[in-house]
């Protein structure tokens, strides 16, 4: 695995003054340096983290004998995956209606005074959270689910936008976990250090599927197995989701989206249906003017 040429610490290859680490411009010349979140996966300290528990979760799957499905899953994850934001159909009708809307996260919503805070311990939680992993810039951190397929977590919307890799691959890192069960697994308070070889960049991020899932790995698998082990909800309750995290540093509009899918089997009230109804139509005409 190369290391890559940036990391949070450097300095300017523009001008050579010190980089922040939590932000995408030089503070001296503004030179675009990368997305602070993909900086900080390319640490050699990530970076030697994360190969050492790739090349241990191949040992793992060798033992047990699933050598073969560790590389077709791995092959997979290079080639077919793609990145998942699910909203509520109201959110996606807005999306695709206005040509100027963006994709807005809870704290840019609640700070431009758009939607009211979730009750007191949640937004507390939620503001900490992103804070110990972020910093100062986590009201710029879009969140969404890695995937195989199109759809992504029904407990966040009824509509999953896949985006087109594209518009977010130079932006986009990946957390092996959801944000707020890695911080409680690891016991992370604020002023510790994050754990390092838990967070990849969008080049290397079949490592840390394959980390993550390779104990899970069992003969004969395929692709629609793989799907519902890397993505798993019960519908209801995000407590009970497990997926690998992606974050995507900034907004995005409808033309960043290549496929809209419904969650199936749910029930909808009558507004939502009609905001996905416009929503489907809307984004199939946007479809085919790019076309």
């Amino acid at each position: 695995m190369a290391s890559p040429a940036l990391s949070p610490q450097d300095t300017c290859s523009v001008c050579g003054a010190p980089l922040s680490a939590t932000k995408r411009h030089c503070p001296t010349c503004r030179a675009d340096v990368g997305a602070p979140n993909v900086r900080r996966c390319c640490t050699n300290e990530n970076l030697k983290a994360l190969a050492t528990r790739f090349d241990d979760a191949r040992t793992r799957a060798t033992t047990i004998g699933c050598s073969k499905e560790f590389c077709t899953l791995s092959d997979l994850m290079e080639k077919k995956f793609g990145v998942v934001v699910s909203m509520p159909a109201g959110v996606a009708r807005k999306l695709f209606e206005d040509p100027n809307s963006l994709y807005a996260n809870y704290e840019q919503l609640v700070g431009g005074n758009l939607r009211k805070s979730a009750g007191l311990n949640n937004d507390r939680h939620r503001c900490a959270v992103g804070g110990i992993l972020f910093g100062s810039y986590a009201n710029s951190i879009i969140y969404g689910a890695l995937s195989l397929a199109e759809n992504g977590l029904p407990t966040y919307g009824t509509v999953h936008c896949r985006l087109r890799s594209i518009t977010i691959d130079k932006r986009t890192s990946f957390l092996e976990t959801n944000s707020f069960k890695f911080i409680q697994d690891h016991g992370i308070v604020p002023g510790s250090k994050l754990p390092v070889g838990h967070i990849a960049c969008w080049e290397h991020r079949h490592y840390l599927v394959l980390a993550k899932l390779a104990d899970r790995l069992s003969a004969g698998q395929t692709e629609s197995d793989w799907q519902a082990i890397l993505i798993q909800s019960d519908g209801n309750d995000r407590k009970n989701d497990s997926f690998v995290e992606a974050h995507i540093f900034k907004s995005f509009d409808r033309n960043a989206i290549e496929s809209l899918t419904a969650t199936t089997g749910k029930k909808l009230r009558r507004e939502e249906k009609l905001d996905l109804d416009i929503a489907i139509s809307k984004f199939n005409s946007i479809k085919r003017k790019l076309r």
